[in-house]
């Protein structure tokens, strides 16, 4: 079902619960191309639709598309600007709780744009259709919450799948002896700091150090299948300088590379 025309439902003051209050749920439709700054008395948590637009929040201007969620802060100047039949959907709200939900989830005026959400259009739509003056606050907050929900998720899949990404492209091009943390970042067009914070988190290790360990495992590997050339065996892993692999192998190893393939063919 699609709506033609903007749709604003308020609720009674008196209905609202302490720790969440919605003030209204709306479905802008005919945002202005040159729409001045607002100082808003509330947050808002808004579902881009279709179209084009800009957010301008804190000196900084966000590009808002289709299936992107954004927020807007309590008394802080906000600008939506419509550049290409921009519509969104959006609720108002505050509550004691709010500053524990963003904390939660990592939103703030620095943070405040999650894309590729066109999947809850739909749900939002129907649920604004739904509301009625005796459902309004319930449902509202329903929206929101589940919404929330579903970009933690979403933000833990993205981190998951990336985080693999970066694996898989370290144990297939180890061998590369430029593969470092910021070749790999300029391969996938992340900042190297963000990628660093988040490898260590998800994997418990560095990226160097877990480059280091897929290296070091393939020349065990080759010293295993009778490869005894320690130069051939530190260019096969990524090293250049032979003698820098070997220090890196005794360092990890607590044995020399020489010593170690005399250990497996005395045995």
């Amino acid at each position: 079902m699609r709506l033609n025309q903007n749709i604003c439902k308020f609720i009674n003051t008196a209905e609202r619960s302490e720790q969440i209050s919605i003030k209204n749920f709306v479905y802008e439709k005919n945002q202005s191309a040159n729409a001045a700054k607002e100082l808003l008395p509330h947050y808002k948590i808004c579902l881009v639709t279709q179209g084009k637009g800009k957010l301008l929040i804190q000196n900084q201007t966000h590009e808002l598309a289709a299936g992107n969620i954004f927020f807007t802060f309590k008394q802080l100047p906000v600008q939506i600007q419509n550049t290409q039949d921009l519509q969104y959907l959006y609720i108002s709200f505050d509550g004691s709780r709010i500053e524990e939900l963003f904390a939660r989830f990592g939103i703030s005026p620095a943070n405040c744009i999650f894309e590729e959400h066109r999947g809850l259009t739909a749900f939002w739509e129907n649920s604004l259709v739904k509301a009625s003056e005796k459902n309004l606050d319930l449902i509202s907050e329903a929206v929101l919450l589940y919404t929330l929900g579903e970009m933690v998720e979403r933000k833990i899949e993205a981190k998951e799948t990336l985080i693999n990404d970066f694996v898989k492209f370290i144990e297939e091009n180890f061998h590369n002896s430029e593969l470092n943390l910021n070749t790999a970042c300029e391969h996938f067009g992340y900042n190297s700091k963000y990628i660093s914070h988040l490898f260590k988190e998800r994997m418990s290790i560095t990226f160097s150090a877990y480059l280091t360990n897929v290296r070091l495992k393939h020349a065990v590997f080759l010293m295993e299948q009778n490869v005894t050339s320690i130069k051939n065996i530190a260019l096969l892993c990524g090293y250049k300088d032979p003698l820098y692999f070997s220090n890196v192998f005794k360092s990890k190893m607590g044995t020399s590379p020489k010593e170690y393939i005399s250990y497996l063919r005395s045995n």
